[in-house]
């Protein structure tokens, strides 16, 4: 059997018997894929040299039809992201961006979440430690628009009139979308002003906002909306990462 090649990112890795390990990667050709790496550990043979969390290259295994897990040949790695090893809110955001990308996807390609996943670390990686809230919260949409699950900002998610400048909707999460105020009234769910909800726009399509205040809350709404929409379980690198966040008037740190 001839092995196949594809670009990849690392996500996870795990240690398997003495010198081996499992390795997780989301791969632009095969979607999702787990390979038994032997003997990397200790040693810089079999790509082992950059095997890095969040890493990117080239991954050439062999893939079997009908089976979980597959055998490594190597991993040429063309990017290691050293960067997000600089910060801790870095690094937990590129690891919820990771737990999403997990969570929800199988054993097949898809082209835009693999980019979608690949700007996210990039942003994650490089961006200046000012717009690192926004970069966690912008990754986090734009994979979750990229699995298909797109809040709904403009127009009004009941009754499809647009929303107004100066008017305050709330986020229906059930609908996924923003209520316009006449449909809002009465409803659950938080209030949402014309600053947010051009904030929220600008995230969903891939933007980092200079202005962007409030991350928490809007860190609690990408959160419920994937644990309604995608994951159908609070995803564990959530907390964490919610104690990262600044508070919404204090300068944002890594």
């Amino acid at each position: 059997m001839a092995p196949i090649s594809t670009p990849a990112v690392l996500l996870r890795a795990y240690d398997y018997g003495d010198s081996s390990r499992i390795l997780r990667f989301y791969t632009q050709g095969h979607g999702l894929v787990s390979v038994v790496a032997k003997g990397v550990r200790g040693r810089l043979g079999k790509g082992g040299a950059g095997l890095g969390s969040f890493a990117s290259g080239e991954l050439t295994a062999y893939v079997k039809s009908h089976r979980d897990l597959h055998t490594m040949q190597d991993f040429s790695c063309r990017r290691m992201r050293d960067g997000l090893g600089r910060g801790m809110l870095r690094f937990a955001g590129a690891s919820a961006v990771a737990e999403l990308v997990l969570s929800h996807t199988e054993q097949e390609s898809h082209e835009g979440l693999y980019l979608a996943l690949e700007r996210a670390l990039d942003h994650l990686d490089s961006v200046p430690d000012v717009e690192l809230p926004a970069a966690v919260l912008s990754g986090l949409w734009t994979v979750t628009e990229a699995l298909g699950f797109a809040p709904q900002v403009e127009p009004c998610v009941r009754c499809g009139a647009r929303l107004g400048a100066t008017d305050v909707g709330r986020f229906d999460l059930a609908a996924g979308g923003v209520r316009c105020p006449r449909c809002a009234e009465g409803a659950a769910g938080p209030r949402i002003g014309p600053i947010a909800r051009g904030h929220l726009a600008r995230l969903v399509g891939g933007e980092l906002p200079g202005d962007l205040t409030h991350s928490k809350q809007h860190l609690s709404l990408v959160s419920d909306f994937i644990e309604y929409h995608v994951a159908s379980k609070p995803l564990k690198s959530f907390r964490f990462l919610a104690g990262l966040l600044p508070d919404d008037t204090a300068p944002a740190e890594s």
